[in-house]
């Protein structure tokens, strides 16, 4: 099973000639419940500062000596707005899917059907996760989970997988995009493009990674010659979406 990902014909920084993709911070998606676990109660939000106390100072203070009481209500709410900042300004996401034929996300990523869909080998390196020796570098490809509710802010070093569940699981009403995600510190990219209210970070995605380009129902006939050459260029396998005769389905030939 190949990524997918739903691509508009772009004249700027147009993938098929800069392989370069937008990994986008969480603020900036379509979903205003990206990345936010449930607000945390006391008692949760305790036990994570009892964590990063135990990190921070080797062992060597109590978590009392840090002043507990200092953890009221504001305090709570305050860090937790902090945190989902310091998210959006180191973090990006590339959305991927698992499906090319999916009619919505054709209607809602490729500008009503005229754009494209990419579907790349997951085998390839770029989606192997990848973490420096110092930590500060870091990629990762994970499957979205569905749920109807939302995830606890993690609190178990026990467990490190916890701590992409506020950035992996979305609202059932999602489900049907049957997402996949690469995760990656801004750090990584290849280029920075400034804009308010969120920079656009570009990484690159090799072509190399391609295996399939399907193009839209509706592309027009420049943008369709261009990604055909480009794809007989770099021996890659292209096919145009059609209706289905019989069913609400796409098909391609």
């Amino acid at each position: 099973m190949l990524f997918y990902k739903y691509l508009p014909i772009r004249e700027k920084d147009n993938y098929f000639e800069t392989e370069l993709l937008r990994f986008t911070q969480a603020g900036d998606l379509n979903d205003p419940f990206e990345c936010l676990p449930r607000k945390p109660q006391k008692g949760e939000f305790t036990e994570a500062i009892k964590l990063i106390t135990q990190i921070i100072s080797g062992g060597s203070k109590k978590f009392e000596e840090y002043g507990v009481e200092k953890y009221n209500d504001e305090y709570i709410e305050n860090t937790f707005i902090q945190a989902y900042q310091n998210i959006n300004n180191e973090v990006g996401i590339l959305s991927l899917t698992k499906s090319w034929n999916n009619s919505l996300m054709w209607a809602h990523y490729t500008n009503s059907h005229k754009g494209c869909c990419v579907g790349f080998n997951p085998d390839h390196d770029f989606f192997k996760d990848y973490l420096s020796e110092d930590t500060n570098f870091a990629r990762h490809t994970k499957d979205v989970t569905y749920s109807d509710k939302r995830v606890k802010i993690p609190t178990s070093l026990i467990e490190p997988t916890l701590a992409f569940e506020p950035f992996l699981t979305k609202s059932t009403d999602w489900e049907y995009e049957k997402e996949v995600r690469v995760i990656s510190t801004f750090n990584l990219s290849e280029k920075v493009l400034e804009k308010e209210p969120y920079n656009i970070y570009l990484f690159k995605v090799p072509h190399t990674a391609i295996s399939e380009i399907i193009l839209g129902v509706n592309i027009d006939n420049d943008a369709e010659t261009k990604i055909r050459a480009f794809a007989v260029e770099k021996g890659i396998n292209i096919y145009k979406a059609k209706i289905s005769d019989t069913k609400f389905d796409m098909v391609r030939e």
